[in-house]
């Protein structure tokens, strides 16, 4: 049974606006996908399963007690899609972007970003495996060619990401800790 006092909580970092604003007009032209909500586009950077006050305190006072890097973000182009779902149902399909499949634009894993990374994931026992940084482009609304998103125009250019939050996962990406960076 899980401990109701517990909660799902993940790392992020904030991308620059000027990516925001060249997401915008991509998901707008995209209709088979619901758009990432201009509030809840970051990088995950790592996540905390069912954590409960002093992993939670740890988690904050990690986040806000040091001063972080300050990571170049920018797109690779890479597109790639995919579902966290723990459905057995969900088969993944290479050639086909299933309903409820989220669209993630790769990111470059310059050095500061994957220190971060592995600050956070050394710091707190999280243990993962292949990761990969993004940022959620949307989700799609229904199954369409895969082939679709080959020629996608991602947003070039870059810039600093804003900051490193610890949010809490969910409904909505309720923001925990915010620290800036650099």
């Amino acid at each position: 049974m899980t401990d109701a006092r517990t909660v799902n909580a993940f790392f992020s970092l904030q991308i620059p606006t000027a990516l925001e604003d060249g997401m915008i007009p991509l998901q707008q032209q995209h209709r088979t996908l619901e758009p990432q909500q201009r509030e809840e586009i970051h990088i995950t950077l790592a996540f905390l399963a069912g954590a409960d006050a002093p992993k939670l305190a740890d988690a904050a006072a990690l986040t806000s007690g040091r001063t972080w890097p300050l990571p170049r973000i920018s797109f690779t182009g890479e597109v790639r899609h995919g579902s966290w779902t723990r459905d057995p149902a969900y088969h993944y399909d290479e050639n086909t972007v299933q309903q409820g499949e989220q669209i993630r634009l790769g990111v470059e894993p310059v050095p500061e970003l994957l220190g971060i990374y592995s600050e956070l994931t050394g710091n707190l026992g999280i243990t993962e495996d292949g990761y990969w940084p993004h940022v959620t482009l949307g989700v799609a609304r229904e199954n369409f060619p895969a082939a679709a998103l080959r020629d996608l125009p991602v947003p070039t250019g870059g810039g600093p990401a804003r900051s490193l939050d610890l949010r809490q996962a969910g409904g909505d990406f309720r923001v925990l800790v915010r620290r800036g960076l650099g």
